[in-house]
């Protein structure tokens, strides 16, 4: 009797379906991953980096324990000077993520005082250098970082730096997909525009521990 070979077709599909999603984690590692929204782009980044701080530091296992981190806003990898609400965005939520596994996040915006505007509310955080209330900021450690717009994606390169040699103790790269969402926060780079921030001063320095 000879039995109809359509039943072995859905096994061949499920293990080609299972090839190509092991070839696509492949290649998405040797690459930096790719994920969706700014938020798990923020927190796998945070987890690669936490895992290499923890390493360098020789502590016996993620998250890193006693780390003073303090966040700034990726750039422009072709315009130092450059930047955008999508990386201010992407600079909030990897505050969020090392605060909340344990890091000494200092928020190096904190104004001098409250500041109570009429139609705008109260006020605390501020980039007005004369109204901040630390012009230097004391942790062990700084991250910063850098973006590239592709047609596709937006690359986000991310290290946190320790203060007193420079030494780069984790870093960490993701792509976020072009999506309009993400175009929106793009402002004038998804217009291929840059010098927006051109010959901004510094207001903030970091005073080495």
């Amino acid at each position: 009797m000879r039995f109809p070979s359509i039943a072995c077709r859905p096994l061949a599909w499920i293990t080609t379906a299972a090839v190509l999603v092991v070839l696509a984690a492949a290649q998405a590692a040797a690459s930096g991953s790719i994920e969706g929204t700014v938020p798990l782009a923020a927190s796998a980044m945070g987890r690669q980096i936490d895992r290499q701080i923890v390493e360098r530091l020789a502590q016996p296992e993620p998250p890193a324990t006693g780390v003073s981190l303090a966040v700034t806003v990726p750039v422009d990898v072709n315009d130092l000077d450059e930047s955008n609400p999508l990386a201010r965005q992407m600079a909030e939520e990897m505050a969020r993520w090392f605060t909340q596994a344990g890091y000494h996040v200092q928020e190096i915006r904190k104004g001098n005082s409250v500041l109570i505007e009429p139609g705008n509310g109260e006020k605390l955080l501020t980039r007005r250098d004369n109204l901040l209330g630390k012009k230097e900021v004391e942790s062990a450690a700084i991250m910063t970082g850098t973006y590239t717009v592709t047609n596709k994606n937006v690359r986000f390169n991310i290290r946190v730096l320790q203060t007193t040699t420079q030494d780069v103790l984790g870093m960490a790269t993701v792509s976020v997909p072009l999506t309009s969402e993400v175009k929106s926060l793009l402002g004038r780079n998804a217009a291929g525009h840059g010098g927006a921030y051109a010959g901004i001063a510094p207001s903030v320095g970091t005073m080495l521990p």
